[in-house]
């Protein structure tokens, strides 16, 4: 039986018995029971009170913790509660400085390069300073619009590995897409390429375990972050890698919001069409996305891959523009992913154009927004006409955004009625974000998320280009008659956007 049928079926029967339970207990102890539970609901809505989480969650958990007591101290135990914000990342390993400085040294031409971005050079300076993020302009990007065109990339240049292949997705579900995909990969290990196949435990917990005993057993090393457990005090299940990158030979690697299954592919009976946005890049940023991965690997399987072959710089002549590699995760102190899409957004004069299939905003990123639009930058935000699979709320509490925005002339459209899982940021004409990071929550907060900067690239006309394809094919919320919803629906978005930190 697989793990999440598991999970659900003992999570039925603990609200069962929760809810159940003046059946087995005599009045007495009902009642007592019932005051000490009350006792530990306030004392744990005041720990979080007293906490250092965002305001916003601060009180959406406090409501949950303090009106359902004892189901609410439950998922706050094992959703909340940020032990040392990520375990794995513990004084028995290499921490990220160790390895930064292990790594860094081979980037000692950055200044070089920052200086050269004219006024975007405050704005690389920054991401630099608050992350070590390198940046490079020796490279060659190119633009995939959907799976369909990242698949057919990826499989030919799977071909072409002669060294190595590192493969990291979040999410991998067996179909027609991952069993192309996994023949080449076999392939290739056969045939003395080392490969790295890294999958993050939640993300992939629907993938059959015999497909990973097949890839271990045709010489693959493959390694399982952040698997899940519910030790006690050690939960897990939040912070996920939401990584799509695939590097090989440290020449051509690819990122982006793409995972491995077959419903990017379009070939989804509820999606239908399903439309992407993924990168791939040759040059030296190859090499910078191939240590995002060594980290992920070192801390899930205590192998550094520090041998010259994983670090070895493959150049493209190309000085037009350059490309800053900026990765994140909830062991950082600082907030480098939101702290960086601030910045931008508050460094644009023309345009801030975002596709995002999750907006759940915090109050600083939605000031941000609102102040630009404010100021007469054309702020347009892209979101799915169509919710995710099963997260129906989730679609609600990005709903519940639109008011705010609109009043300040944010520009929000739907994108037919379909879904769209792009994760881009464009800013005037000169600097592009693409990745694998939301608007929400959980991708600044939770995730361990990786985006590429670009700076003055050719490929970010492309992006614009293609951004005004998606607006062709979208429909705009109009403000008069967004205000024309009805109270039903107005209730609706008030709720689920008390407890949208907690989606």
């Amino acid at each position: 039986m697989k793990r999440s049928y598991i999970l659900v079926i003992l999570f039925t029967f603990l609200l069962y018995i929760i809810f159940n339970f003046n059946n087995y207990i005599s009045s007495t102890y009902n009642a007592m029971a019932l005051f000490i539970g009350n006792i530990i609901s306030i004392l744990v809505a005041l720990t979080i009170i007293l906490g250092n989480k965002r305001i916003e969650s601060k009180i959406a958990w406090s409501i949950f913790v303090l009106f359902v007591p004892v189901v609410g101290v439950l998922f706050y135990i094992i959703l909340g509660v940020e032990y040392s914000r990520f375990a794995k990342y513990d004084k028995e390993t290499l921490s990220e400085k160790d390895i930064d400085k292990l790594f860094y040294s081979i980037f000692d031409n950055y200044h070089e390069i920052i200086k050269k971005l004219g006024k975007r050079s405050e704005i690389a300076r920054l991401i630099n300073n608050i992350s070590k993020s390198p940046i490079s302009n020796n490279n060659k990007v190119k633009l995939l619009n959907n799976g369909d065109e990242k698949y057919k990339f990826l499989l030919e240049e799977l071909e072409k590995a002669k060294i190595f292949i590192n493969f990291e997705y979040f999410i991998i579900k067996e179909g027609f897409v991952f069993d192309q995909i996994k023949e080449v990969l076999i392939k290739k290990a056969k045939l003395g390429v080392e490969v790295r196949f890294l999958y993050d435990d939640f993300g992939c917990v629907d993938l059959p375990k015999k497909y990973l005993k097949e890839l271990k057993n045709n010489g693959i090393k493959v390694g399982c972050f952040n698997k899940i457990n519910f030790k006690i005090f050690r939960p897990s299940i939040n912070y996920r890698n939401h990584h799509k990158i695939v590097v090989i030979d440290n020449k051509i690697s690819f990122m982006g919001g793409i995972n491995i299954g077959d419903e990017y592919a379009h070939l989804d009976d509820y999606y239908g069409f399903w439309r992407d946005t993924h990168l791939m890049i040759e040059g030296s940023a190859t090499r910078d996305l191939n240590i995002v991965f060594i980290k992920s690997w070192y801390h899930t399987t205590g192998e550094l891959l520090d041998d010259k072959k994983f670090l070895k710089e493959h150049k493209v002549a190309n000085d037009k523009g350059a490309v800053q590699i900026v990765s994140d995760g909830p062991h950082n102190k600082v907030d480098v992913l939101r702290n960086s899409f601030i910045k931008l957004i508050n460094e644009a004069n023309k345009r801030v154009w975002i596709v995002t299939p999750y907006l759940i905003l915090d109050n600083e990123l939605s000031i941000a927004l609102k102040l630009a639009a404010a100021s007469g930058v054309d702020v347009r935000i892209i979101v799915p006409g169509l919710h995710d699979k099963g997260k129906k709320i989730v679609y609600k509490a990005t709903e519940s955004f639109f008011n705010e925005l609109l009043e300040y002339g944010v520009k929000i459209y739907k994108y037919q009625n379909l879904f769209i899982h792009s994760k881009i940021l464009i800013i005037d004409n000169d600097v592009a974000s693409v990745g694998t990071v939301n608007f929400d929550y959980r991708s600044f907060d939770l995730h361990f998320e990786v985006t590429a900067i670009i700076y003055t690239d050719p490929v970010i006309k492309d992006l614009i280009n293609s951004y005004e394809n998606d607006l062709a094919n979208s429909t705009q919320v109009m403000y008069e008659m967004w205000q024309k919803r009805s109270f039903g629906q107005k209730v609706i978005e008030s709720l689920v956007k008390i407890f949208s930190p907690l989606l």
